[in-house]
């Protein structure tokens, strides 16, 4: 549990309640950076915030109103303090600020399966993103981004599994792509600030190859200030790829306009490894495959067979599922380019990038502080034969 608050009533209160509720003692931190820093940053997140009423940042305000916060915000109100639209708040009072602190976060509320209601929400607005972080392996520096889409409306917060297979059905998966393309570099351009932080999201197959494709995404890029280069596609695996050479054109296609592709989610024994051989700017790696390498040299060997033909071709190789420091270790010693994962951040809300990235881009974070599993030692991988 973290405390940002100064007045001492609102610390005592605060002490008081975890005392009642039998808790470790909170972690004082004095700014609203510091906050977002320990809410998104690498590891597990704090299950609490409690916050002085009156001492939160914009960035932060927009964390506690978000629904996919893992983190439950608490804002602790003085006498006379009128309340704040959107926000959970109680009294400076210990009891009262315990049974607070105790009680079960809503669920997510799913809606009923009425295409009518998705393209309503398309059209009103609805859609959102939230920011999947990754950082580069050799130097724990933050370089990019992914999109993640979610559906908000009042009494509904819907993550992409929940809707996006709604949407194809209903023939709105070209347009949920746009208004996701738009609303992420929207986001990106106003929040990434000086640092060149690039973006990708997920396209399905029958998108990528309509010829049209690089045209008005270039054109939405170049109206919020980003350039074809900052953008990367993930070709999700959810599309048998039946014409390979109509997907080579589609690639050739959008690498001319200066856009790359990424195949998405590549697992152990996959059988889309045969589309390696084509224009491909890189292979994200399938979570269960990361997870695996510690203790499965399979998985390892695997890896490092699509690392060397990355190599051979200039791709980049981004590993998923990267949680702890056994997982780093092991997709750094296999030569994987990039980390995506909860031990990297959490998708956060595009308002809490600043704070993701000051967190990473800090001189003095010498090693990704990521939390240690109770797991052995893993070893290197063996060498293979040639």
């Amino acid at each position: 549990m973290l405390l940002l608050a100064r007045d001492p009533h609102v610390i005592a209160a605060t002490r008081d309640a975890v005392r009642r509720m039998a808790g470790p003692p909170p972690v004082l931190v004095s700014t609203s950076a510091e906050a977002l820093s320990h809410m998104v940053g690498p590891g597990n997140a704090p299950s609490h915030l409690v916050v002085e009423s009156g001492a939160g940042s914009s960035a932060l305000l927009t964390a506690a109103r978000d629904p996919f916060n893992g983190t439950d915000i608490i804002f602790v109100t003085r006498p006379g303090e009128a309340p704040s639209a959107g926000l959970r708040q109680v009294p400076a009072e210990g009891a009262r600020l315990a049974a607070a602190l105790s009680m079960v976060a809503p669920g997510v509320v799913l809606p009923a399966s009425d295409a009518a209601a998705l393209a309503a929400g398309l059209d009103r607005g609805e859609i959102t993103v939230r920011f999947q972080p990754m950082v580069r392996l050799t130097d724990r520096r933050p370089v990019m981004v992914e999109a993640l889409a979610r559906w908000e409306r009042p009494g509904v917060a819907l993550g992409a599994n929940a809707f996006i297979p709604l949407a194809e059905r209903a023939g709105l998966a070209a347009k949920l792509t746009a208004t996701v393309a738009q609303r992420a570099m929207t986001d990106l351009a106003a929040q990434r600030g000086g640092h060149r932080i690039r973006l990708s999201f997920n396209i399905p197959l029958s998108d990528l190859v309509k010829p049209d494709l690089p045209i008005w995404l270039g054109l939405m890029a170049a109206r919020v200030g980003l350039s074809p280069a900052d953008i990367l596609l993930e070709l999700t695996e959810s599309t048998q790829v039946r014409d390979r050479a109509l997907l080579r054109r589609a690639l050739h296609r959008l690498r001319l306009a200066g856009f790359g592709v990424l195949l998405d989610d590549l697992a152990l024994d996959d059988g889309r490894r045969r589309l390696l051989d084509l224009p491909f700017a890189g292979v994200k790696l399938d979570r269960k495959l990361v997870i695996a390498m510690p203790e499965e040299r399979r998985a390892r060997a695997e890896v490092e067979r699509i690392v060397r033909h990355a190599r051979r071709n200039n791709m980049l190789v981004i590993a998923e599922g990267v949680t702890d420091t056994h997982i780093w270790r092991a997709v750094a010693a296999a030569g994987c380019d990039l980390a995506q994962g909860f031990g990297v951040g959490r998708p956060l809300p595009p308002a809490a990038l600043p704070a993701w990235i000051a967190a990473w881009s800090a001189a003095a974070m010498p090693e990704p502080q990521l939390p240690e599993p109770q797991l052995p030692e893993p070893q290197l991988p063996e060498p293979q034969d040639p």
